[in-house]
């Protein structure tokens, strides 16, 4: 796994290489809406894309997460199916249900039944390396790539791959500092539950954070936004007291917060640490979105990794997962 975390600039200067090469080509007449459809370490990207292209589109994009899809999915929708194996139930699902409605399906995986689908019917694919069998490892081809077909469906324009750019050059010159506060963060969560927050722009960025521990340090973690945990969340810091020993804190900062949600974390993190031991702070580097989302999330990926050394466990093994995908293939 450290291997695999290790390559992440390289997985990106690679799909952009894959995006740049590919052939893929739309009907041409204007969308009205975009669907990402997908699960795990390949949803996630949807995810990241969503809030990316929040001020760049001019189109709605609404991130699928089951077997059905909206009533409002169309012939005007350009749905977009991502999926490492191509054999995700749930993706495959509402991808039936996305051609059922007309709507312009494209994907993004590696094969599988999917890319059957997409060859059978003529519909645009990008693939991407199969190699590693880790969807949440890949992260990057589906993120770069799922650009490209924005960009390719004349939805986007080329600015993010000037960001692209930039953020492979951010990760290779910080590789050394990230590793060295990916350790101390490790450190700070071993054998507590971490309590991430983040703004509401960033919150796919704490999500995919959330289930790196999952996955790779098979430890639990929790997420809440700002300014919405200020509503509730904020004022379940009572009980029960007796947990508050087991909890570290993180708060996740970067330039694209508005000013009054760095104005809320500080006067939360008063709060915070009256009853938490760990309350820490961090800022996200670089200078745009994707710099910005890409050092965190490659921070955070190392942060996974070393906890799973600090808990004994291995990163690679997902058993509880491969459980219930055995036993929902006998129905």
């Amino acid at each position: 796994m450290k291997q695999l975390v290790e390559g992440f600039a390289q997985q990106l200067r690679d799909a952009m290489d894959i995006g740049e090469k590919a052939t893929v080509t739309f009907s041409g007449f204007k969308y009205n809406n975009v669907v990402i459809a997908g699960m795990g370490g390949s949803g996630i990207g949807g995810n990241l894309i969503q809030s990316y292209v929040a001020d760049k589109l001019s189109v709605p994009v609404v991130v699928n997460k089951g077997y059905t899809v909206p009533a409002f999915v169309g012939r005007h929708t350009l749905f977009i199916a991502s999926s490492f194996s191509g054999n995700t139930e749930e993706t495959i699902a509402a991808v039936r249900a996305a051609m059922r409605s007309d709507a312009s399906v494209c994907f993004v995986t590696s094969g599988g039944e999917l890319l059957r689908i997409a060859k059978e019917n003529s519909m645009p694919f990008i693939t991407i390396p199969g190699e590693s069998q880790q969807p949440r490892v890949c992260l990057g081809y589906t993120v770069v790539l799922m650009l490209y077909l924005l960009h390719h469906a004349e939805l986007l324009d080329n600015t993010f791959k000037t960001e692209l750019r930039q953020s492979i050059d951010l990760l290779e010159e910080l590789s050394g500092s990230i590793r060295v506060q990916a350790s101390a963060l490790a450190n700070a969560f071993h054998n507590k539950l971490p309590m991430l927050y983040v703004s509401d722009a960033m919150e796919p960025v704490a999500l995919r954070f959330q289930q790196q521990i999952n996955e790779n340090a098979k430890q639990l973690s929790h997420v809440n936004v700002f300014p919405e945990m200020n509503y509730n969340e904020v004022e379940g810091w009572q009980q029960p007291e007796n947990l508050f020993g087991q909890l570290a804190v993180l708060l996740i900062k970067t330039r694209y917060d508005h000013p009054r949600v760095h104005l809320r974390m500080d006067l939360t993190k008063k709060i915070l640490e009256g009853k938490v031991q760990n309350v820490l702070e961090m800022e996200a580097r670089g200078a745009t979105f994707l710099e910005q989302t890409f050092h965190l999330i490659h921070m955070f990926d190392w942060v996974s990794v070393y906890l799973a050394e600090l808990n004994n466990v291995d990163p690679n093994t997902i058993d509880n997962i491969n459980y219930l995908r055995g036993e929902l293939s006998k129905e």
